[in-house]
This record gives C-alpha cells, sequence and structure tokens, in this order.
C-alpha cells in the first residue's frame, strides 16, 4: 500500500506543473479575448463576439487571419505588440495599446488559440 501511495504522489508531482500551465494558458486565453475585445477591437475584428465593429476603415488584419499566418508565433507577437508602434519613425504603425507584459502575454495566448 505504501509504495502505491508513493507512486501516485510522485505521479500527481509530475503531472501538476503541466495541468497547472494548462490552466494557466487556457486563462492567458480567456482573459486575452477580453482585453482583445476592448483594446484592440477598435482597429481590428479581434474576437467573433465583440460589441462594435472596428473603426478603422478598412480595419486592420483580423486576429483569426493573423492567427493563420504561418510566421506568426509567440516571439513574433510579443515582439510586435511591443514594438511596432506608430512614431514618428513609423507613421503608419499601430496606436500604441501600452500593454503591461502579461497583458502582451495574455493577447499572444489568445491570438494563438484561434490557429486552426
Amino acid at each position: 500500500m505504501r509504495i502505491g501511495s508513493t507512486a501516485l504522489v510522485a505521479l500527481g508531482v509530475m503531472i501538476s506543473p503541466v495541468w497547472a500551465q494548462q490552466a494557466n494558458t487556457a486563462d492567458d486565453v480567456r482573459k486575452g479575448h477580453d482585453l482583445a475585445a476592448i483594446v484592440c477591437a477598435n482597429c481590428h475584428m479581434a474576437a467573433a463576439d465583440q460589441r462594435f465593429a472596428p473603426i478603422l476603415s478598412p480595419p486592420a488584419p483580423s486576429f483569426e487571419s493573423i492567427a493563420q499566418r504561418p510566421d506568426i508565433n509567440a516571439d513574433y507577437l510579443d515582439r510586435f505588440l511591443t514594438t511596432t508602434h506608430r512614431g514618428i519613425d513609423n507613421p503608419k504603425g499601430m496606436p500604441n495599446p501600452y500593454l503591461m507584459d502579461y497583458q502582451v502575454k495574455q493577447v499572444t495566448a489568445y491570438i494563438l488559440s484561434l490557429r486552426k
């Protein structure tokens, strides 16, 4: 009986980090969706259930179309969301959404969740 309990405890220790990572990812996706529907929806079709259509005409690429691009990964999105803002040196860049690092991670997780 003692061996079985020890094995279950060891198995639980091995599985729990994986489960925690999946739960964290699911939470990031949900929070990223909510954030995108508020912050990004002025320019993008960020979510199918966003309350209003983008005001930018024509709208920026939809998040779903961005997710399907072959060169898109978490590193690319993190870099893009933090460096491609409009300024004198980049007049056609996207407006700075002033996202915190954890919010960039959430929006990135949400966009990647749209990949088919």
